[in-house]
């Protein structure tokens, strides 16, 4: 029977860092530091951005053993994330920034803008290289934000009565063990006809005004953003780190393609 041989050494994979010498490690000092630099010179030409946080507080009333469901609690409430990029409240803040001595474009303001929710708050973020100035537009906008869906909350709420009207004036109708009801009873063809001509004329009415909130949905407050104090990107020292790290894997990387050039030669 043939032994079989161990493995030729040329088919193992060793790292050139195992074998480096000490010379070689002066390289890649030189490398690190040449990539703390550019981390550097790169902090120094693009400034540190701070992100200041202002906050929307929303209130949703439940009504137990009724069809409502968590997924359309969770619905009315991303609805006010996403009114926070109506173009009334941009317009808003655009003016009373502008009264501020600060001019921005409705781009520029959503590109420096994130809004997230946590729980029944939306937060509203805003990054800038001064932080005075985040703060400002984050309070602003949450301010603004709330003007405006506190203005358009009556209009929900009409618009929730006039379909829970409809809803009651159905259910005579077509549940029979709410025919026997005294408001059920107290109809006639014409008061029904009036009541459906109403409230669908209110609906009418109602719907663009009430921004798609509903009368249990209410947003109760709105908290200033306080002024940041760190910086959140551009930090100085994360990318003299990041710069040195780039180096090391770029000095490993070259160390092995010129062992690997020398070993074909």
């Amino acid at each position: 029977m043939k032994k079989s041989g161990k493995p030729s050494g040329k088919t193992e994979f060793s790292p050139k860092i195992f074998h480096a010498k000490p010379t070689d490690w002066l390289g890649v000092a030189g490398f690190m530091l040449l990539g703390a630099v550019i981390g550097l010179v790169i902090s120094l030409l693009v400034p540190p951005k701070y992100e200041a946080v202002s906050k929307l507080t929303t209130n949703l009333e439940v009504v137990t053993n009724t069809n409502v469901t968590e997924i359309m609690i969770d619905a009315q409430v991303d609805i006010v994330g996403t009114l926070m990029f109506h173009p009334d409240v941009i317009e808003r803040v655009k003016q009373a920034l502008a009264d501020e001595g600060l001019t921005y474009t409705a781009t520029e303001l959503t590109r420096k803008t994130k809004i997230e929710r946590q729980l029944m708050t939306t937060l509203i973020k805003v990054r800038d290289t001064d932080p005075e100035v985040a703060a400002l537009i984050a309070t602003t906008w949450a301010e603004k934000a709330y003007e405006r869906l506190t203005e358009a909350y009556p209009h929900a709420l009409a618009l929730s009565e006039a379909k829970a009207s409809q809803a009651l004036l159905t259910s005579c109708v077509e549940d029979v063990t709410k025919q026997n009801l005294p408001f059920c009873q107290s109809l006639t063809e014409d008061k029904t006809g009036q009541i459906l001509s109403e409230t669908e004329s209110i609906i009418l009415k109602e719907s663009p005004l009430s921004l798609g909130l509903t009368g249990e949905l209410n947003i109760s407050q709105y908290q200033p953003a306080p002024v940041p104090e760190n910086p959140v990107a551009f930090v100085r020292s994360t990318l003299i780190l990041a710069g040195a790290l780039a180096g090391l894997v770029f000095a490993l990387l070259l160390g092995e393609l010129l062992t690997k050039e020398h070993e074909r030669e």
